[in-house]
């Protein structure tokens, strides 16, 4: 069964970007999206355009959350701390992060944790990306 994984704002942004979401989509059986991080994407670009690219080949699904009070003491932005609650809440998702405070925090708390790059290289190994340099 793949995995489901929750981003951040910046890697969706800098997949985006790199026009590699399509690509990643069926890296996942679920793209999970915090509310925050649908706002700050949203301020920098069209975020429904990057839901439906990463959409391609997975479910794609937008979730509100409380920020938990263990999560909230790391003083993080509102997407990662958003991402990481919805990973410490539900023990079948995995954090998409690329922010090291951010990665610190997830790694403490013992969460399946992947960024950006391991993303691209995931892709490559799956036979999804024909070079990855």
């Amino acid at each position: 069964m793949k995995p489901n994984w929750v981003f951040d704002a910046s890697p969706l942004i800098v997949l985006g970007k790199a026009s590699l979401l399509s690509t990643i989509s069926p890296l996942a059986e679920n793209w999970i999206i915090p509310e925050s991080v649908v706002k700050e994407v949203s301020r920098k670009g069209d975020i429904e355009l990057l839901l439906s690219k990463l959409s391609d080949n997975s479910r794609v699904e937008r979730q509100t959350v409380a920020i938990e009070p263990l999560v909230a003491n790391w003083n993080l932005g509102n997407g990662e701390s958003e991402a990481i609650t919805l990973a410490v809440k539900n023990s079948e998702y995995g954090v998409i992060l690329d922010d090291l405070p951010a990665r610190k925090c997830a790694k403490i708390l013992n969460l399946p944790l992947i960024g950006s790059l391991g993303l691209v290289v995931k892709a490559k190994k799956e036979g999804l990306l024909e070079f990855a340099k």
